[in-house]
């Protein structure tokens, strides 16, 4: 029994499902960006008086580009290191998913179905492939939070006391 042998194609593999699921995502997306951008234009010119600065795109645009690559829109917002933190999240739970497969397989040739070695590689396949499930999801919602705080001023401060400290922060509202 081969790895990319055809008895190897007796079910769906993982990668196809989230394969289809990203190109339906991006093909969901273009229509819903379109519309933003004709609803948003007739408010530009209210928007350029704001002091805040405009987001690059819709929070559903950084949702479905953070879903499809983790960290692509934190990374275009300016949080560099967040988006190369989620894509590396996202790449070692994906590589950890094949290096599980394999071992996998090389259990199901060399032990009885029984076996609690197969039985743990079994599991470990699930829980790396529900990772890097939580790590695409959990990057996308914080791309779509990361729009709604752009341009916020993120400054606080620690002033420490005697026995307290004291918590400062700024809420900037627009005028």
């Amino acid at each position: 029994m081969s790895f990319f042998g055809p008895e190897r194609r007796q079910r769906p593999r993982v990668t196809d499902h989230v394969l289809c699921a990203a190109l339906l995502a991006l093909s969901l997306s273009f229509p819903a960006s379109a519309v933003a951008q004709e609803q948003a234009a007739p408010d530009s010119a209210a928007q350029a008086d704001s002091t805040f600065p405009q987001p690059p795109f819709s929070a559903g645009g950084a949702f479905w580009r953070s879903l499809i690559i983790p960290g692509w829109a934190q990374s275009e917002l300016g949080a560099k290191s967040r988006g190369a933190f989620y894509f590396f999240a996202e790449a070692f739970s994906l590589f950890m998913v094949a290096r599980t497969e394999i071992r996998l397989q090389h259990a199901e040739r060399n032990l009885p179905s029984d076996h609690g070695v197969l039985i743990s590689r079994r599991q470990q396949k699930e829980d790396w492939i529900a990772l890097a499930v939580f790590w695409a999801f959990f990057a996308a919602a914080d791309g779509w939070v990361s729009v709604h705080l752009y341009g916020f001023d993120e400054k606080t401060s620690v002033t420490p006391g005697g026995l307290s400290a004291e918590v400062t922060f700024r809420i900037p509202f627009a005028p």
